[in-house]
């Protein structure tokens, strides 16, 4: 009997939309404040809703009105439908699984805990698993809320994580490893952002958006991307692969004084470089790539094989690659740059991760000569170093607020390079 009562109930209110868009309306009042309860406005109301509203509720209305649940409650009571309770009656009228948001988040937050508690069974030790924990206790967020509840994706990451490479490998080859797809970590893909974002946790470092930063930091972690068209350009040096044999084009490039644009893929299959002269215990790195062709004429005109670096104004993945098997071999690492916000941030990246490094002609006395006002702009991206011999020179600058560009101490880094 109550069932059939219920159903001319809700034959009622859908034959008078204004009463069935009304008892919605306290449904999501419910799903907000997790009862029943609350007020609902109502505008805009034409002469047929008005009569409807008065009829069920049994006041005037007027175009624009508001309902409280409370006197929805009451005339509920007073019609033939009265014994059915309100709260049941409504929730009828929503789909199955209508909850409140509390409700919601419990259930979500569960079927999170479990996704969780199932990869942390998988992964009990390693990087998939620090990944794993930051995200249970909430240390590390991912960049979408229901990317928590798609256990497939989180799998493939926490897989990627367990399977670093011990040696060098492409990411295309280590994505077909890890999912039986190439395409897998692509940065385009869900499983790729994801997949960078903790890689950066596990470094302690912010997610790379420039292309260079993000192929350095799979480098990090022995992955190479972009390896042709990622190099860097030495003068003068050597190179040994992993069985220990010399690398014969290294070598021929060296005895011919001729330059190498080296991909990284070449650094990488480097187990150590040095230079081509055996007594030689430092590499002198330039920042410019015309100050670097300048310095080169005069080292092959006077067949001179003295090492010699170019960065071309920033730091890739192949320069780290490169700079990080010199300073294994125990090469002392001198770096040259324009006096600018960009020269001294290579600075610092160099000084700050290479012990021993030091600056090469550029000191406060040779900053002296600069005379080019540097804008306000370009001023705030000073680097802000600790590193004791780079807070002299930054001070200077944003004190005199001036650039110097390394192609005005020229004569100094040849009459340097001419010594050796």
């Amino acid at each position: 009997m109550k069932d059939k009562l219920a159903a001319e109930a809700a034959a009622y209110f859908k034959g008078h939309a204004i009463l069935l868009a009304l008892a919605k309306e306290f449904c999501c009042k419910y799903r907000s404040l997790g009862h029943f309860g609350g007020r609902v406005s109502l505008t805009a109301l034409t002469v047929e809703e008005q009569r409807s509203l008065a009829a069920f509720l049994r006041r005037k209305f007027g175009e624009a009105d508001s309902v409280s649940y409370k006197e929805f409650s009451a005339a509920w009571e007073k019609t033939r439908f009265g014994s059915i309770p309100l709260p049941d009656f409504l929730l009828s009228l929503m789909p199955g699984n209508f909850i409140t948001k509390r409700e919601e988040r419990q259930q979500e937050q569960a079927k999170r805990q479990e996704i969780m508690d199932r990869l942390l069974a998988k992964y009990p030790a390693g990087p998939a698993r620090r990944w794993l924990q930051a995200l249970a206790q909430g240390n590390l967020h991912l960049f979408a809320k229901e990317l928590y509840q798609q256990e497939d994706v989180l799998a493939t990451v926490a897989c990627a994580l367990a399977m670093l490479p011990a040696k060098y490998e492409r990411l295309p080859l280590f994505a077909n490893r890890v999912a039986q797809n190439p395409h897998a970590l692509d940065f385009d893909r869900t499983e790729g952002r994801l997949f960078l974002q903790a890689l950066a946790f596990l470094q302690g470092e912010n997610v790379p958006s420039a292309a260079d930063a993000r192929t350095e930091l799979l480098y990090k972690y022995r992955l190479i991307r972009d390896d042709i068209l990622n190099f860097a350009t030495v003068y003068g040096l050597k190179a040994y692969g992993e069985d220990g044999g010399e690398i014969a084009y290294w070598r021929e490039a060296a005895n011919s004084y001729a330059p190498l644009n080296v991909p990284l893929r070449e650094i990488a299959a480097a187990e150590r470089i040095l230079p081509v002269e055996g007594n030689a215990d430092t590499v002198y790195i330039v920042e410019n790539s015309g100050v670097f062709s300048t310095l080169l004429d005069g080292l092959q005109a006077r067949q001179k094989s003295v090492p010699l670096v170019a960065l071309h104004g920033q730091l890739k993945a192949a320069s780290w690659a490169l700079l990080d098997r010199l300073a294994a071999s125990g090469i002392r690492l001198l770096y040259a740059g324009d006096f600018d916000p960009e020269g001294l941030s290579i600075a610092s990246h160099i000084l700050n991760r290479y012990e021993g490094a030091a600056l090469w002609h550029m000191s406060v006395n040779e900053y002296a000569q600069a005379n080019l006002l540097l804008p306000e702009n370009r001023l705030k991206k000073l680097p802000t170093s600790d590193h004791p011999q780079l807070t002299p020179l930054v001070a200077a600058m944003r004190q005199e607020q001036k650039v110097l560009y390394q192609e005005s101490l020229l004569q100094e880094l040849q009459a340097d390079l001419w010594k050796k």
